[in-house]
């Protein structure tokens, strides 16, 4: 018998009739033959198994590394835009280490799990400083699953980086920056994220922006953690969003540190649970540079900590120090002066829990260049306040008995010796806007009623993605 084509089933019976047939040569062959040519052909099976799972892991292999588009310093400038718009789901652009000018925006839409990414901050550098079309650095819309790492975006005419209706993103250790310094022309945001879901921003750096450094708006679920935000007018600014987890971050040298808003007519209005904890907020006294007609030109130079129009917010654990006009300060959006249109809008500040802040008072001039500067330094006799609140308060949160409903209570505690001044303005609150006759009695230094402590923030698992 000549043992070829014997497949691997049919050992089992070839071993079976040896066993019983081995001392005999019917088969023609001895049992240690059928042993050694048995091996042979099993090495043989074997060896090409290996063959085609090899072949089989290079072709994904292959596939995997199809994904990965490596531009070069000679074909940066002339190929990232193209590479952007041909680019498939799952594609990793790497961009290299170099300075490169650009002078139309980069634009980056409806690619899912897509990853640009430099060769650092500062190390990478895309350069708009001869822009000559567009508003925008770089523009993303419209992408789940979109990651953007280890570069900076230089001198854009408009927002350096602003990424729109996109879900699951991750900003990570990404710089803005306007080269020319404090300039009323300097772009709006640097980083700027605006109705998103789920975001994660850490890392990164924003300065010289003439609104905000980091902007997150109008999205749910986000965590901005360890960021440096720097020689902004605003170094943070919160705005309309749901869900959100700020910490870890540094925001010195601002006009203002750290923001809070709720602005009306927007399309997503009445943002909701906001945790700001362990944050150094230092030395936010620069000047405003903000054109005029946009809000934050009201911001006083010399505020830490600015919470409007807001509910549910958990503010403890920070480091707030240095700011020579107003540590933390609480206003209404009534008390801007402005009107709104939208009847959803919720334009009171109630649902806060301030406990914990590590607040020093800054040592130099209040500011005297905005209203909200002039009226601190009138309030304060010329001195940096620490907490003030406008008292502008909506009656229906109000029980019978005149005492604040649990869910509305906003309460401060256990943040230092730091002067505090309740405006009560809803008081002085005239035709004309403040009346500041009325305003200069209603006005009340003692915070113990405001003494009060209520259950933490639960955010739930709104950042499980992150895990994903």
């Amino acid at each position: 018998m000549i043992l070829k084509n014997v497949s691997i089933a049919s050992y089992t019976n070839i071993f079976k009739e040896i066993e019983q047939k081995k001392d005999k040569l019917e088969y023609g062959i001895t049992f240690a033959h059928v042993l050694n040519l048995t091996k042979l052909n099993f090495m043989k099976l074997f060896s090409k198994i290996m063959l085609f799972s090899i072949s089989i892991l290079t072709v994904f292999s292959c596939q995997e590394a199809s994904n990965e588009i490596t531009l070069t310093s000679e074909n940066m400038v002339s190929d990232l835009q193209r590479t952007l718009i041909e680019a498939k789901e799952g594609a990793v652009i790497i961009m290299p280490e170099g300075s490169y000018e650009f002078n139309r925006p980069i634009s980056l839409n409806d690619i899912p799990k897509v990853t640009l990414k430099g060769a650092g901050m500062k190390k990478t550098i895309l350069s708009f400083k001869e822009q000559i079309e567009g508003g925008e650095g770089m523009i993303v819309k419209s992408i789940d699953g979109l990651t953007l790492e280890g570069f900076t975006i230089a001198d854009s005419k408009g927002d350096a980086l602003k990424v729109q209706d996109c879900k699951n993103v991750v900003i990570r250790a990404v710089e803005t920056t306007w080269t020319g310094g404090k300039l009323a022309t300097n772009g709006g945001y640097g980083l700027y994220p605006v109705t998103c879901t789920n975001v994660l921003m850490e890392d990164c750096e924003a300065s010289f922006a003439m609104d905000a450094g980091i902007y997150l708006g109008q999205s749910t679920n986000a965590v901005v953690r360890n960021n440096y935000v720097h020689n902004n007018v605003a170094g943070i600014e919160i705005e309309n969003t749901i869900n959100a987890d700020v910490y870890g971050n540094k925001a010195v040298e601002n006009t203002g540190g750290l923001l809070i808003f709720d602005m009306p007519d927007l399309p997503q209005a009445n943002g909701n649970n906001i945790k700001v904890h362990d944050n150094m907020v230092e030395n936010n006294n620069g000047e405003n540079f903000s054109p005029e007609g946009i809000v934050v030109h009201i911001l006083p130079p010399g505020t830490g900590v600015l919470i409007m129009a807001h509910k549910n917010i958990e503010l403890f654990n920070n480091e707030i120090k240095g700011h020579n006009t107003v540590s933390i300060a609480i206003n209404s959006w009534q008390f801007t002066g402005r009107t709104y249109k939208s009847e959803a809008y919720d334009p009171f500040c109630h649902g806060l829990n301030i406990y914990n802040n590590k607040i020093a008072m800054g040592e130099g001039n209040t500011d005297v260049t905005t209203d909200f500067g002039k009226l601190f330094t009138a309030l304060g006799q010329g001195k940096p306040i620490g907490i003030a609140y406008d008292g502008v308060i909506n009656p229906t949160h109000f029980n019978e008995d005149g005492t604040m409903k649990t869910e509305h209570k906003i309460c401060i505690r256990e943040n230092g010796e730091v002067p505090f001044m309740n405006l009560n303005a809803y008081k002085a609150m005239g035709e004309n806007g403040l009346d500041m006759t009325k305003l200069a009695s209603a006005i009340e230094m003692d915070a113990s009623r405001f003494d009060c402590e209520v259950a933490p923030l639960n955010l739930g698992d709104f950042s499980t993605w992150l895990a994903e």
